[in-house]
């Protein structure tokens, strides 16, 4: 068996492969015999049938079979010894590979069109780029730190319903006459006062105690047809066409009144950071506030490097090879019209692969199982395996070991992981990118961002 490499462009080569009948009757013979031991056929005992009939039955495939596993192993063998470092996959030559009669050839030869990667580096240091730091503004502030006092504020079963409670209680659908409708919706569910739309159907609620039935129409009631599916539990299409009045019948009152701006309630939401004022608290909700906007920030700064860096790295790709790759490689999906129409964008997709192999070279971008496992206990688990202040040392190993017993379950949900893979690959490209680039940091409101992101999408 021999292997040969013919170069037919900058990037682009043919591979020769050539069998002959030494490298495969061995083991088509072994094979063969194999087959004549297990064979049952009719007017023979199992393995007494003839090797004549043997052949005539299964020799052409077996032996077609064998060829295929050589070609392909001398073909890949080829690749790793000569260290070919190649783009996406060997495609047949079938211009150049001849005809094959398996009734009478003995010798083969199969032809492989290969294109090799392109060399080119990636210079950083050079590359100038804006981060911008969202900063949230004070109405957005403000409603932090009022969902940050109802958390850890004081659970209260008041004897009538105000604007800020929620209620629990029984809706049913009426009919046209007012009566509970027969065979209509009829559920146990719950409403936030002050998420009605209408003020004056939020009036009918307030004042009202346990035991009150309210009658009122649950579509003016709730304008979002998604909410009003949760609440009744139907499907959306159904909360659409939903336009029915109901009652509801408290059965429950509940309000959380808002803990008081003091030191106590600083130490519950930002336990052992000292803070002391008011002033702390704010600027430190305000921190934890812009790391919501994190990730939007990040996203834009990886869009716009991707596109500088696609733009500015000079990378020459083999065409008509990857033209070809791309119909084979997407198994029918596209054809040569389509390839040829959008090539510019599947090419600069490619190039980014390219990219960030790269980088992900240059900077030992790995991310591994137990990182994800870490992401799992750190940022999933916490608020459910909370550390109480008089845990005793038997408690926290329990907890620690519940918490690794859930992570490593987690870990075991392939898309799952694979979601958390990409998110904290996506943060080390980040990091990776910031720290070698000549980075300018700027704050911006997040109606600025935003405005920004407007006018680049137009």
């Amino acid at each position: 068996m021999k292997v040969t490499k013919e170069s037919t462009g900058e990037l682009t080569s043919v591979l020769r492969i050539d069998i002959s009948k030494e490298d495969y009757a061995q083991k088509v013979e072994g094979q063969l015999k194999d087959y004549r031991r297990k064979a049952n056929v009719p007017g023979f005992r199992v393995g007494q049938v003839p090797m004549g009939m043997v052949k005539q039955m299964y020799e052409k495939s077996v032996r077609a079979d064998e060829i295929q596993k050589l070609m392909t192993n001398a073909m890949y063998d080829y690749i790793e010894a000569e260290k070919l470092n190649i783009i996406g996959h060997p495609m047949a030559n079938e211009e150049k590979t001849p005809d094959i009669d398996w009734d009478n050839q003995t010798e083969y030869t199969f032809y492989f069109d290969i294109a090799m990667q392109p060399e080119f580096d990636i210079e950083l240091d050079k590359m100038e780029e804006t981060f911008y730091n969202i900063e949230p503004n004070k109405e957005m502030l403000d409603k932090f730190i009022e969902d940050l006092q109802r958390r850890f504020g004081k659970f209260e079963s008041p004897e009538t319903i105000t604007e800020e409670d929620l209620v629990y209680g029984e809706v049913a659908e009426l009919d046209e006459e007012g009566n509970v409708k027969e065979g209509g919706v009829k559920t146990i569910t719950s409403l936030a006062i002050n998420m009605i739309a209408q003020k004056t159907i939020q009036k009918k609620f307030i004042g009202q105690a346990k035991d009150s039935e309210i009658v009122f129409n649950l579509a003016k009631a709730f304008t979002n047809s998604s909410d009003v599916a949760a609440m009744l539990r139907i499907s959306k299409e159904e909360a659409e066409a939903f336009k029915s009045d109901v009652k509801f019948t408290v059965s429950s009152i509940n309000r959380i009144t808002p803990a008081e701006l003091n030191e106590e309630f600083f130490e519950k939401a930002y336990k052992g950071q000292d803070i002391t004022t008011l002033e702390q608290f704010q600027a430190r909700a305000k921190q934890d506030l812009g790391e919501t906007y994190k990730r939007e920030a990040d996203r834009y700064f990886m869009n716009e490097v991707t596109t500088k860096l696609v733009a500015q790295t000079k990378i020459n790709l083999p065409d008509e090879f990857m033209k070809r790759w791309l119909i084979a490689n997407n198994e029918g999906k596209v054809d040569a019209d389509k390839v040829a129409a959008e090539y510019e964008m599947y090419k600069d997709s490619l190039k980014w692969q390219m990219i960030e192999n790269k980088l992900v070279e240059k900077y030992s971008l790995t991310v591994s199982n137990e990182e994800v496992k870490s992401y799992y206990k750190e940022a999933l688990l916490g608020n459910y395996f909370p550390a109480s202040d008089d845990e005793t040392p038997e408690q926290t190993k329990e907890r620690l070991d519940a918490m690794e017993k859930v992570a490593e379950n987690m870990l075991n949900n392939k898309e799952q992981g694979k979601q958390v893979f990409e998110y904290l690959f996506d943060q080390k490209l980040t990091k990776a990118l910031r720290e070698n680039m000549k980075i300018t940091e700027k704050s911006i409101s997040i109606d600025d961002f935003t405005k920004m992101i407007q006018e680049k999408t137009k």
